[in-house]
């Protein structure tokens, strides 16, 4: 566990209902139905050996009580592509208070129930596709859901619409959503390919996303003319965040935290690889720290497009992210915005490393701060400010402002200013900490230069305030 989670696992040593009487056979769905229809604390007693249950149709989890089932590790809920597993209804919104949790459970092959395919109409750039068809595993509207230690793998959304997502898990209009120590692997949608949020307030912790697709295309947004599909004058079918897609406003006071997840190999037709985040609304703040986002891909944003958020990130790798192809590598149109993108919104960064994205690494084009960074074959872009940081085998364009900064070889200056001195990197590995990271040389000319250092560095090992090393990472 890179993070603590605000929840942990729920005690279930008393339940309500267990599943089974010590036999893989006598875990059965109409079994589970009847302890689900109990609600309250439910538990599997199916033996020993790991077991799948095989599902035919969704189970509806709505009411006025919490349900908690755990899978204690050893269940497997298989929906053989005949539905999505659980689904939730509450008519009010971002006010139930109800918790659906799922613990220790492994949820394959959901398939979320489509509803009317609508086809495009004479213009191509107006909305299409399917109106309904979210949550490939689990939907939820108005409670509380908990995700803890859980694994979603092969589960599907609707593919194509400007609306629909959540390959695995969508929520809509939900009071709290938090995710921790859980794995969302191969879902698909045409939004959000794991987990897409329509007005929530979210948290995912010590989370793993590999291998997710958004698979629309087209985007959603407002286009003069077309006629009215989810609303006026809609346009587009979707393709954005091939991992995690949050779109509306969470309240005020909370902040949508990302933290000790990996991001792997996310792919998208639109905007943001990995993630897509716009509230729509006013500014709303979001956290990012010790994660990994490595090798996803999109048409722009490779990986991510967040927009008026003021986003704060710490200690964290963004590695080999590539802009300007499709889910299948395909070019895509004019690559832009190859790494994390923050678009009308502003940045406050430490202790960040950059490696092999591209076309850039960087683009805050509402500005903010890199403070202790270290950019490798990665630009960076935008009215940023810079502080102690290292380039590295990276070509520059307009120069940035900040001070006390490396840059090698010499070429055109990153930023005004900058020293041109080899910082003597190692390879990209593991140093220390919760992500790899650059380690310079002991005697390279990253040592002393930064002023108004952080208190520890990508690895959470000590600096000094001042004369600390340039760089994510002290030698």
């Amino acid at each position: 566990m890179v993070c603590e989670s605000p929840i942990s696992l729920y005690d279930t040593t008393s339940p309500d209902a267990v599943v089974g009487n010590g036999t893989a056979d006598s875990c059965t769905e109409e079994a589970l139905r009847t302890a689900v229809a109990g609600r309250g604390v439910i538990t599997f007693d199916c033996g020993p050996l790991p077991v799948t249950i095989a599902l035919t149709q969704e189970m509806d989890v709505s009411g006025e009580t919490d349900v908690v089932i755990d899978g204690g590790g050893l269940v497997t809920l298989d929906a053989q592509e005949l539905s999505r597993h659980f689904y939730y209804y509450a008519g009010w919104w971002m006010e139930g208070t109800v918790r659906l949790v799922l613990q220790r459970l492994t949820l394959i092959n959901g398939r979320a129930p489509v509803g009317e395919y609508f086809e495009p109409g004479p213009d191509p750039e107006c909305a299409y596709g399917y109106k309904d068809g979210s949550g490939g595993s689990v939907f939820i509207r108005d409670g509380v859901l908990h995700v803890i230690d859980c694994q979603f793998v092969d589960n599907q959304s609707a593919l194509i619409g400007p609306d629909v997502g959540g390959g695995a898990i969508y929520a809509l209009g939900s009071h709290e959503v938090i995710i921790s120590g859980s794995r969302f692997e191969n879902n698909r949608a045409s939004n959000g390919g794991a987990v897409g949020m329509l007005f929530a307030n979210p948290g995912i912790y010590n989370s793993i996303f590999e291998n997710n697709t958004a698979e629309g295309v087209g985007q959603n947004y407002v286009r003069e003319g077309c006629p009215e599909f989810n609303h006026d004058e809609q346009g587009g079918a979707g393709g954005n965040a091939g991992a995690v897609y949050f779109d509306g406003l969470n309240d005020e006071d909370v902040t949508y935290t990302l933290c000790g997840c990996r991001f792997e190999n996310n792919r998208c037709n639109e905007l943001g690889g990995a993630l897509f985040r716009t509230p729509n609304q006013p500014t709303r703040n979001m956290h990012i720290e010790n994660c990994v986002f490595d090798g996803n891909t999109a048409r722009m944003g490779g990986v991510s497009f967040i927009k008026e958020n003021v986003v704060t990130v710490r200690n964290t790798l963004f590695a080999n992210n590539l802009a300007g192809v499709d889910i299948h590598g395909d070019e895509a149109g004019w690559p832009i915005n190859g790494g994390l993108w923050i678009n009308e919104g502003n940045l406050d960064m430490e202790n960040t490393t950059f490696y092999n994205n591209h076309p850039d690494g960087l683009i805050s084009d509402g500005g903010g701060t890199a403070t202790n960074c270290t950019f490798v074959d990665s630009a960076a872009g935008a009215p940023l400010t810079v502080n102690n940081s290292i380039f590295s085998a990276t070509a520059c364009g307009d120069a940035l402002d900040g001070g006390n900064n490396l840059q090698w070889p010499a070429g055109d200056a990153c930023v005004n200013g900058i020293t041109f001195a080899d910082p003597l990197l190692g390879t990209l590995s593991d140093n220390g900490g919760s992500t790899p990271t650059f380690l310079p040389a002991a005697e390279a000319g990253v040592l002393n230069v930064g002023m108004g250092c952080p208190a520890t560095d990508q690895r959470g090992e000590p600096r000094p305030a001042d004369n600390c090393a340039a760089g994510a990472v002290e030698p």
